[in-house]
């Protein structure tokens, strides 16, 4: 039985007063989900400054013979 022939069943057996308060708790979560505005992250200012590269994209920071993976 596949996950959507299983929740058809359940929803099948569930009383009509609980299948209302399904249908509503969904309607608002749906509803909450598209006005929720995301805000987007930023790093603290405390540790602007602080990073530091060790190496790049075009080259490794340590020779492939190095790599453990490759052995």
């Amino acid at each position: 039985m596949t996950a959507k022939q299983l929740i058809q069943t359940e929803i099948d057996q569930i009383p009509e007063d609980q299948l209302d308060e399904l249908y509503q708790l969904i309607k608002n979560f749906t509803a909450q989900k598209n006005n929720l505005k995301l805000k987007r992250r930023t790093p603290s200012k405390k540790i602007a400054g602080k990073g530091k590269t060790l190496g790049d994209i075009i080259s490794p920071i340590i020779d492939e013979e190095d790599w453990q993976c490759l052995k």
